[in-house]
């Protein structure tokens, strides 16, 4: 090195070796004098040119792709991010990571409050929504085994491709067949919460966004999760299962339809509560001063509940507000004193023998009219399962989707939420075996493949690459 001593030589040599080995890209040989050696490509460098390789500008916090410093401080900052999210996520907040280019323009559109039918917001993500599965029809899964071969195959998701889909919507009936069959008796809870709160928070660093928090996702997921906990302590003993069905408004509000097997209604009045250990029927009345002479027991059910899910939405949302340095707890009171509301809007409908029992939900009931007008009340089952059932006969006719059900069907891709969720038991997992020689490089467009994928190929199951 020319105009350079030695000993200053050593350190710089020095300084890009230890670089070098915190990466993993060379390894120290025990040889004298000192030698290194190369070593193999790790995967999450490999991994990384999928992002760069890709057309569209993709994110990954596990990476750190995103920040521009020196070695050294990317590790520290990477860490001091992830601590962060470790955090947000104890405190029960959900925390996405991971998405690529088209995602990240939705979430950030949905931020805003007007996204309805008509708007350019809601324009603009169905855009980007098509645009997305042509990328994906244009792209390719990769991934590169220990002895540095590589597979190719199509990307097939639950929303680009219709056995996928179908799958889940067969899977998804027969977690309900086997609950109603095994229960008589079930209730369906509708949770409903205004759009009052964002359906998005971005996380940002210095300005730079490395993650989001779907946070109206995350407050009606803690709502569901602290109501089936209240539920399964009032049916201590009894066996209950649940189905839940994640469905959005024509805003991109999230709602949820909560099937619980194995109860004939919410509270147990058989059972003895509080330290007096009065019967239920005293206690809650007691307690939420409700008048006991001509009150019925699903006035005092409705009554008690409102004011429990009040309650519980409120402990959320100091916790959340806590966690995100914001203050949720005062609009959420302001909106209640407005509205002149006791709590969080909810409905309770019994099912019995896998029918309803009682009036059903207003918007089971569909309208037809062909020659003569006749209508048709959906069964719980058809219910719950109404949304996955379009977007699998969208796929299979390959058909546009309405604007008024838009947000009903992008919904789920904008913010990456399954269709449902279930007990476990209801469809016991079958053992796989898993080979675990193959490992995940990333999604790469077919137009721009890297050749050390080409050259390694031994397995193409796109059929297009030569």
């Amino acid at each position: 090195m020319r105009g350079i001593s030695k000993p200053s030589g050593r350190r710089v040599l020095y300084r890009h070796l230890k670089s070098l080995l915190e990466k993993g890209i060379v390894e120290r040989l025990n040889t004298h004098p000192i030698a290194y050696k190369l070593k193999k490509l790790p995967l999450e460098f490999v991994s990384q040119l999928s992002h760069n390789s890709q057309n569209s500008h993709t994110f990954d916090l596990s990476q750190g792709n995103h920040i521009s410093e020196t070695p050294e401080n990317v590790a520290t900052l990477r860490e001091k991010l992830q601590e962060w999210i470790r955090e947000l996520r104890k405190a029960g907040l959900r925390v996405i990571t991971r998405v690529n280019n088209f995602r990240q323009k939705a979430l950030l559109l949905s931020q805003r409050e007007a996204i309805r039918p008509g708007t350019r917001p809601h324009a603009d993500i169905a855009f980007l929504h098509v645009e997305n599965m042509k990328a994906w029809s244009n792209s390719v899964l990769a991934f590169m085994n220990d002895d540095e071969q590589t597979m190719t195959m199509p990307i097939r998701t639950r929303l680009n491709d219709d056995k996928k889909a179908l799958l889940i919507l067969l899977k998804s009936k027969k977690a309900l067949k086997n609950a109603f069959k095994q229960h008589k008796d079930a209730l369906m809870i509708t949770l409903t919460l205004p759009r009052l709160f964002p359906l998005v928070l971005p996380l940002k660093h210095e300005g730079q966004i490395f993650g989001y928090v779907p946070l109206q996702d995350s407050i009606i997921t803690q709502l569901k999760a602290l109501m089936t906990a209240w539920i399964r302590k009032q049916w201590k003993g009894h066996k209950i299962e649940t189905f839940t069905a994640y469905e959005y408004h024509t805003d991109y509000t999230l709602h949820v339809h909560v099937l619980v097997f194995g109860i004939p209604y919410l509270l147990n009045w058989s059972r003895k509560v509080g330290g007096n250990k009065e019967d239920a029927l005293t206690y809650y009345a007691r307690k939420y001063n409700i008048p006991l002479s001509n009150a019925k027991k699903t006035r005092i059910t409705k009554y008690v509940f409102t004011a429990l899910l009040d309650i519980w939405l409120q402990k959320i949302l100091v916790r959340f507000g806590s966690a995100l340095k914001i203050n949720l707890l005062d609009a959420y009171l302001e909106y209640k004193r407005k509205e002149k509301l006791q709590g969080p809007v909810n409905e309770v409908h019994r099912i019995h023998d896998g029918e309803w029992a009682g009036k059903p939900p207003a918007d089971s009931t569909i309208v037809y009219s062909s020659g003569a007008a006749y209508q048709k009340v959906l069964a719980p089952d058809q219910y719950v399962l109404k949304y996955v059932t379009k977007v699998v006969d969208l796929l299979a006719r390959g058909g546009s989707v309405k604007k008024e059900d838009q947000a009903k069907v992008y919904g789920y891709w904008v913010f990456g939420k399954r269709f449902n969720s279930y007990s476990p038991s209801l469809v016991p997992k079958r053992e796989v075996e898993k080979d675990p020689k193959w490992h995940f490089l990333g999604v790469f467009s077919l137009l721009n493949l890297p050749d050390f994928i080409i050259n390694n190929l031994i397995v193409d199951l796109t059929g297009q690459i030569k």
